[in-house]
């Protein structure tokens, strides 16, 4: 990272009285404990942050410390507007169309910097991971909350330290969060293993849908799915997770009906296939193995439209693959 931009964030977030602290829609684990475990060192710094997801908080995180500071709306007034794990400003929410954001903390390859200030790393594993190392080279201190909250956003990124992103360094920086005070057992196990039962009857619809053609395997989530199980959330309860452990799976695809006429549609691949490309065509972004778009239209012409892009996108990298053998 420049020095210049360390310092500027450094400054910012020194001078600032009230901060707003924002994630996207849908949040995930490392949007939830990147925003809690940097409201929380500011808090301690005495200043008093806004914690805003525009979806509230998913109730598996709520036994993290400082979960109750996320509040769903915009309340009081702010003097530094902080985005966190947002690969573009619209993934905030409509709560984020007209704000200026001063600082943009990310860790996806297709951000867009759209901030004053922008902090892009995409070859951390997490947002929560950039920020449990920065955090006190800013002047923050980190104790036993605010390390709990991030070490779950690291865990909840990795799934458990699985995923190709996890480096010497990520393991180094969990046990440093692990020495504050932050308990790795009761994470993952809240955050990784326990689900709720609408969430057990959910992955069950979702896995009675399930095809597989060749390397690729793709599922849909109905809203009748989430109505007849008592699912309230509109995120994909982890099943992207499960979809991504089926053997023989190139290319995992989720299909998240949404209300208002949008699909929100989920890419999980195995190297060398790099799905940010196909969400880019789409409007989307994220990472090479994991990425993900929010699509207008009815589900079933989403789904014709994002597998026929798909197949087309395995079809060409079949060919460069055997042109590579063939050459060597």
């Amino acid at each position: 990272m420049p020095d210049s931009i360390q310092g500027e964030i450094g400054k910012l977030l020194c001078a600032c009285k009230k901060p707003l602290l924002l994630s996207h829609i849908r949040p995930d684990g490392d949007a939830i404990g990147s925003i809690i475990g940097m409201g929380l060192v500011l808090k301690k710094a005495g200043k008093q942050p806004l914690l805003v997801l525009e979806d509230g908080l998913p109730s598996k995180y709520r036994f993290i410390a400082g979960s109750e500071l996320v509040a769903n709306q915009i309340k009081g007034d702010y003097d530094l507007v902080i985005a966190l794990d947002c690969s573009d400003k619209g993934r905030i929410g409509e709560i984020g169309k007209e704000l200026p954001v001063n600082i943009n903390i990310d860790h996806h390859i297709t951000n867009e910097k759209f901030a004053q200030v922008n902090l892009v790393l995409p070859e951390a594993p997490a947002t929560a991971e950039i920020l449990a190392a920065h955090l006190p080279e800013w002047g923050f201190e980190l104790d036993a909350p605010s390390a709990s909250a991030l070490l779950m956003g690291i865990v909840t990124d990795t799934i458990g330290f699985r995923t190709s992103t996890v480096k010497p360094s990520t393991l180094r920086r969990a046990a440093e969060l692990m020495e504050r005070g932050a308990n790795l057992s009761e994470i993952y196990l809240h955050a990784l293993v326990t689900q709720s039962f609408p969430t057990s009857l959910l992955w069950g619809r979702a896995l009675s849908h399930l095809v597989k053609e060749n390397g690729l395997v793709w599922t849909a989530i109905t809203l009748d799915d989430r109505k007849e199980v008592g699912y309230s959330g509109r995120d994909d309860a982890d099943i992207t997770n499960l979809l991504s452990a089926i053997e023989g799976a190139d290319i995992a695809i989720l299909f998240n009906d949404q209300n208002g006429g949008r699909v929100k549609v989920s890419w999980r691949s195995n190297s060398p296939y790099d799905v940010s490309w196909i969400a880019q065509q789409f409007g989307g972004g994220g990472h090479p193995l994991a990425s993900g778009a929010d699509i207008e239209g009815v589900l079933e012409d989403v789904k014709k439209r994002v597998l026929d892009v798909t197949r087309q996108y395995m079809k060409n990298m079949h060919l460069n693959l055997k042109g590579d053998k063939a050459n060597g």
